[in-house]
C-alpha cells in the first residue's frame, strides 16, 4: 500500500481519476455531480488527508 503513494503512483492514479470522472461526466452518468462543488470537497478532504498523515509517527 505504502508503494502506491509514492510520487511514481499517485499523480498518474490522479490524472486517470480526473480524466473518468469528465468522460463519465459528459457521457451524462455523472449528471448529478456538479463540478463546482465536487472539486472543492475533493481538495478539502485531500488536505485533511495530508494534515492526518503527518500526525501519525
Amino acid at each position: 500500500m505504502n508503494r502506491f503513494w509514492r510520487h511514481e503512483l499517485f499523480w498518474p492514479a490522479v490524472l486517470i481519476v480526473v480524466g473518468v470522472y469528465f468522460l463519465l461526466y459528459n457521457l451524462g452518468y455523472l449528471w448529478w455531480l456538479r463540478a463546482d462543488i465536487f472539486w472543492p470537497v475533493v481538495l478539502i478532504a485531500l488536505g485533511v488527508w495530508f494534515i492526518i498523515r503527518r500526525r501519525r509517527p
